[in-house]
């Protein structure tokens, strides 16, 4: 019986069964044999917490919280994300949780000008009508989660991502940050586009499972698959604050039963 996994897959592509390489064309031994095989080897690696590939230290985190602005997060203005505005309490409790073991916060606010507009008016109606408009109230850091006088916010961001044409790699840097707790929203667009461009700068990146939001569920699971297969560790906030507080028993534990499982 065909499984869900190589049905959908069919269906996305628009291919049939025989059309899938058998055997003796595709195979990886010990890992699978033929396109089906392959399609279920896949799936399951996307949904495979990989806790071996770095281990979190919180002395070289650092929290960055993407663009949680009023007018994404305030359900009174134009872009408000509802899992954005509902995901603040959990927020909250990473960013205290951070600046109590004296892990760095910073802050990004996405604003937007005519002057450094890029595509952005063609593609977003609400910012092309004044949403997140650099100097405007929209465009501040939402008041629920408001930095501290002493914490760095990148305002000069005018892309998705969050590395793209400001300071933020310099005062990562300067900090001696090694790895990066990403959360904020969009989970689709800044803060996935943050955490591939964080990797390819070789900080190790910490995925906020449910730290990130967006306006799409889909979008939201495929960004997490994705940042779970090749990117990042992929971690709720509990796991997070608990990590920072007592360290990465989770990391221990993978290379542990890594070293187990070679020894078989």
């Amino acid at each position: 019986m065909q499984s869900k996994v190589v049905s959908d897959f069919l269906q996305i592509y628009n291919r049939k069964e025989e059309e899938l390489l058998s055997p003796a064309q595709l195979e990886s031994k010990g890992v699978f044999s033929g396109e089906k095989e392959f399609i279920e080897f896949a799936e399951k690696d996307y949904n495979t917490d990989k806790h071996w590939s770095f281990e979190i230290k919180k002395e070289e985190c650092a929290l960055l919280v993407i663009d949680m602005q009023e007018d994404f997060v305030n359900p009174s203005h134009p872009m408000c994300v509802p899992e954005a505005y509902r995901m603040v309490p959990r927020m909250k409790n990473v960013i205290e949780e951070c600046r109590d073991q004296n892990v760095p916060v910073i802050f990004t606010a996405h604003n937007i000008a005519e002057d450094c507009s890029a595509g952005f008016y063609q593609y977003w109606e609400p910012i092309k009508n004044g949403a997140i408009k650099e100097g405007t109230p929209g465009a501040d850091i939402y008041k629920g989660i408001y930095p501290l006088p002493n914490e760095r916010v990148i305002r000069t961001k005018h892309a998705y991502c969050s590395f793209a044409g400001t300071d933020l790699d310099y005062v990562l840097r300067n900090l001696g940050v090694k790895t990066l707790i990403i959360s904020g929203t969009l989970t689709n667009f800044c803060c996935e586009s943050t955490a591939r461009t964080g990797y390819f700068l070789n900080y190790n990146i910490v995925f906020g499972e449910d730290i990130n939001a967006t306006d799409s569920a889909l979008a939201h699971e495929a960004t997490l698959r994705t940042m779970r297969r090749g990117f990042a560790r992929v971690l709720p906030a509990e796991q997070i604050t608990k990590t920072l507080k007592e360290g990465d028993n989770l990391y221990h534990d993978a290379i542990a039963g890594k070293e187990t499982a070679s020894l078989r």
